[in-house]
């Protein structure tokens, strides 16, 4: 029992970081994206697409969010890129793809979109880790077989069908009964995710409480919330080790001074100082055995 106690509390404390990082990126997501020049209405709805896009999934916020800003610039949307960013996420993870692996594709993927052509070695680098998620494609565009994925290339290649056209393809197979979203849910399943996504759920909640303090101390006058509160922190400390400094220049002069006139003391009378101090340690050593017989 103490065992499980103390495994929740390390839970809770390790989740802490994650829970910043979480509570950061949805203050910040939007400011970002407002500076890009998206609506405060688009930011919206893709910051409940990329909420809605991780839940149940080891993926984080935050790899979602980062993912979403460079499709949102391609598709000249913050909702468009989130959902690219999520159905291209869920693609990846359905076909049994590691994070290192969707991390590649995800690259590979957008740079072709952003080109508008695809190449073989980008082709290669999906079919490596996305194999299920690109056959899936392929028979939306009425391509079977064996065939189906190289049929798929050629098309793209010859623009038959456009690089926009996959990925809109890609967002529409990402919902249904069973689309990507579904598959990944089932395809990553198991105990480490399951752990995974309990942390997760830890690191939501601990941000929501993070949210509900930092609205309160602003509700208290704090402009910035916890942010006022640590600067405020923050200055007291530099005071704190301004006034520290300030007593330490002013009392190492005098302390010098003082060991100073010490040692010119000693120095200026060794020759009656030297035997005083031989005679009282020979004292004190006769006193010692004398106490010891």
């Amino acid at each position: 029992v103490f065992k499980l106690v103390e495994s929740a509390v390390g839970l809770v404390r390790n989740s802490l970081d994650g829970a910043i990082n979480r509570f950061d990126t949805l203050k910040n997501y939007p400011k970002v994206m407002a500076q890009m020049g998206y609506s405060t209405d688009d930011v919206a709805k893709s910051t409940e697409v990329l909420k809605k896009g991780v839940d149940g999934l080891p993926t984080s916020l935050q790899e979602l969010t980062k993912s979403s800003q460079s499709f949102a610039i391609l598709e000249k949307s913050a909702t468009g890129g989130a959902k690219t960013a999520t159905a291209l996420n869920d693609a990846f993870l359905s076909s049994g793809a590691s994070a290192a692996d969707a991390s590649r594709g995800v690259q590979q993927y957008s740079q072709m979109l952003s080109s508008g052509k695809v190449d073989l070695m980008s082709w290669r680098t999906l079919q490596e880790t996305m194999p299920y998620a690109l056959t899936q494609v392929a028979k939306s565009f009425g391509l079977t077989g064996k065939s189906a994925e190289r049929d798929l290339y050629a098309k793209l290649q010859s623009g038959d069908i456009t690089m926009e056209q996959l990925n809109k393809r890609f967002v529409e197979l990402d919902g249904g009964a069973n689309g990507f979203a579904k598959t990944a849910r089932t395809a990553s399943g198991g105990i480490g995710t399951s752990f995974t996504n309990m942390r997760n759920a830890v690191v939501n909640g601990m941000a929501n409480t993070v949210e509900t303090i930092n609205n309160a101390l602003k509700d208290a006058g704090l402009k910035n919330g916890i942010s006022t509160l640590f600067d405020e922190g923050k200055q007291a400390i530099i005071k704190g080790f301004a006034v520290f400094n300030q007593i330490v220049a002013t009392a190492i002069p005098k302390i010098v001074g003082a060991f100073k006139t010490l040692f010119d003391f000693v120095n200026q009378n060794k020759d009656w100082i030297g035997p005083l101090v031989a005679g009282i340690t020979a004292g004190v050593a006769a006193y010692k055995l004398w106490k010891g017989a």
